[in-house]
C-alpha cells in the first residue's frame, strides 16, 4: 500500500475534514463488519494497521493475531452457546487494549474489536490516542480515570476479570464525554460513547455503528472517489529515517583502532 491512515493524519501538506474522517471511519466500520460476519476477531486494531491505497480507500491489513471465533456448542439442547471459547488475554497494542483485557480476560469476543475502533476515531479527530499509557497499569489508571472507577451498573461482570480483584482503586467519577471528547460533533460524542464502554455487552457492533446518525448528518461522508490520495511512496517519505547504526559503528571502530594504533 502506498500509505497508512497515521501518514495521513500527520502529513501537514494533506488537508482532511470533517467529511473525509467520517468516510474513512466509515470505510472502517464496514470492514470491521465484513470481518465480524465472518466470525473474526482481529485483535490488534490501530491506525498503524490500517491502510491507504493509491485511490485513497482504507484497507484493514496485519490479521498476525487474528482468531476465528467458534463457539461452544452446550450438551443439553446442542445448540450454539454465544459465549466464546478461551482465548490468549495477551493481544491488542496496549493504546487501543479493551478493559476485559487489559484486566486479564481469555473469554471475550468481537466487541474488543469495537473499543479499539472506538480509540481510532478518537483518535482520528485528536491528532493524539485517546489513552496513551505506556505500561498496563498506566493504562489502567488512564482509563479509569476518564471512565470513572467500574460499578455495577457500568461494568456487571468486573468481578470475573482474573486481574481485577488484584488492584484497589480510589472512588473516581466518569469524565462526562463531552468533556472527554472535547470540541467534536455531537453526534459523534454519542458515537464513541457508545464504543468506548466498561460493559461489553453494551458497545455497539459494527453493523450498528454504520446505521449511527453519525453518518447521515452534515457533513455527509465524502464520496470515496473524492477522497485524498496519497503521494507515490508515502510512507517512506513521512516515516522518520532510521539512524546508520552500522555506518556509526564502522566510524566508531576505526576511531578506535587509529588510536590504538597510535598508542602501541
Amino acid at each position: 500500500m502506498v500509505s497508512g491512515l497515521p501518514e495521513m493524519l500527520y502529513d501537514d501538506d494533506i488537508w482532511l475534514d470533517d467529511s473525509h474522517l467520517k468516510t474513512y471511519a466509515h470505510m472502517l466500520f464496514a470492514g470491521v463488519a465484513h470481518m465480524h460476519a465472518t466470525k473474526i476477531v482481529h485483535r490488534d486494531l490501530k491506525p498503524a494497521n490500517l491502510l491507504i491505497s493509491s485511490e485513497g480507500i482504507l484497507k484493514i491489513a496485519d490479521f498476525s493475531l487474528s482468531r476465528l471465533l467458534l463457539p461452544t456448542t452446550t450438551a443439553d439442547d446442542d445448540v450454539d452457546d454465544q459465549r466464546s471459547q478461551c482465548y490468549t488475554g495477551q493481544v491488542a497494542t496496549r493504546r487501543y487494549r479493551a478493559p476485559e483485557l487489559l484486566f486479564g480476560s481469555v473469554h471475550y469476543d468481537q466487541s474488543i474489536d469495537m473499543w479499539s475502533v472506538g480509540c481510532i476515531l478518537a483518535e482520528m479527530q485528536m491528532k493524539t490516542p485517546l489513552f496513551a499509557g505506556d505500561s498496563d497499569m498506566e493504562q489502567i489508571a488512564i482509563v479509569v480515570h476518564n471512565l470513572g472507577t467500574p460499578t455495577d451498573e457500568t461494568w456487571p461482570n468486573r468481578n470475573e476479570m482474573p486481574d481485577y480483584n488484584k488492584l484497589k482503586f480510589t472512588h473516581c467519577n466518569p469524565v462526562p464525554t463531552n468533556e472527554l471528547f472535547s470540541d467534536f460533533d455531537e453526534l459523534l460524542v454519542d458515537l464513541l460513547g457508545k464504543l468506548v464502554l466498561y460493559n461489553a455487552d453494551k458497545r455497539l457492533n459494527a453493523q450498528e455503528a454504520l446505521l449511527h446518525p453519525y453518518f447521515f448528518n452534515e457533513p455527509l461522508p465524502c464520496l470515496e472517489h473524492l477522497m485524498p490520495k496519497p503521494p507515490k511512496d508515502h510512507r517512506q517519505k513521512i516515516m522518520p529515517k532510521p539512524t546508520k547504526v552500522i555506518e556509526s559503528l564502522e566510524k566508531n571502530f576505526s576511531c578506535l583502532y587509529k588510536i590504538l594504533d597510535e598508542t602501541l
